[in-house]
């Protein structure tokens, strides 16, 4: 048979025939030495290889740390169940400051006002009826009422038009001012020697007329008055307070954070 030399690039004879397959050209006893050589060496490699692929398969794998430890899988719970994810909420004061309550109103807003003050109401044009809160000694009042205005702002500028026609008016500001819920609030406050309807103060009265937005998207007033001659920091402490409880009618609102 006759075999083609690639390096010589020629057809070979037998001489090159039994240079190309000399297995071929052993003796039966050389045969088999070769195949027993031949067999030693594949199982030394099977062997090998096995090890290698035992040993891959069971390499450890990336550490993670036991439930309660660590990082916390996505979509589980550092308390190890899955699917759960739980979010720590706000500290909140579970009443009001020391002297207040914080009564459902009648007309179904919430807000905070103190102990034993009276309440009375009169009808309104527009929205709930107008409610006011009266302190014992005559003159201390907190007023609430639904505005018919789209907008807190417009709602206190059209006031202050009527406030500025009172005797001994002395304006204080007339402008935005932040509000807890983040929606647009105005307030105007002011001084006068009297209000409509209300009895000599022996001072100027002080007033502090809030407009705001509230959770339900309407606009509500808090009118808080007093007298002028103990100071304005009363008034303010008053509507600081209704205010962070104040809650409209038909709405569920957490407790405020504590200042």
């Amino acid at each position: 048979m006759r075999v083609f030399d690639t390096e010589r690039q020629e057809w070979a004879g037998s001489r090159r025939e039994r240079l190309f397959h000399a297995e071929q050209y052993l003796d039966l006893p050389r045969q088999r030495n070769v195949l027993q050589r031949t067999s030693v060496v594949l199982a030394v490699c099977a062997v090998a290889f096995g090890t290698w692929a035992l040993a891959w398969k069971d390499e450890p794998k990336p550490y993670r740390p036991p439930a309660g430890e660590g990082t916390v899988e996505p979509g589980g719970t550092d308390d190890g169940v899955p699917g759960e994810e739980t979010t720590a909420g706000p500290t909140v004061t579970a009443s009001p400051p020391s002297g207040f309550l914080d009564p459902a109103d009648p007309e179904g807003f919430r807000i905070a006002l103190p102990e034993g003050w009276s309440r009375e109401s009169s009808p309104s044009q527009y929205g709930i009826d107008i409610v006011e809160y009266r302190a014992s000694d005559g003159l201390r009042r907190i007023q609430v009422f639904q505005l018919m205005e789209d907008s807190a702002h417009s709602s206190v500028v059209e006031a202050q038009k009527t406030a500025s026609k009172l005797d001994g008016y002395q304006e204080i500001h007339l402008e935005y001012v932040p509000d807890p819920s983040g929606n647009e609030a105005a307030e105007h406050e002011y001084t006068a020697d009297e209000l409509s309807g209300e009895p000599t103060a022996g001072s100027a009265y002080h007033v502090i007329d809030h407009r705001f937005e509230a959770a339900d998207g309407e606009n509500y007033a808090l009118i808080v008055y007093g007298a002028q001659g103990d100071g304005t920091e009363d008034e303010r402490a008053l509507l600081d307070t209704a205010r962070a409880w104040f809650c409209p009618p038909s709405m569920e609102c957490p407790a405020p954070e504590p200042s």
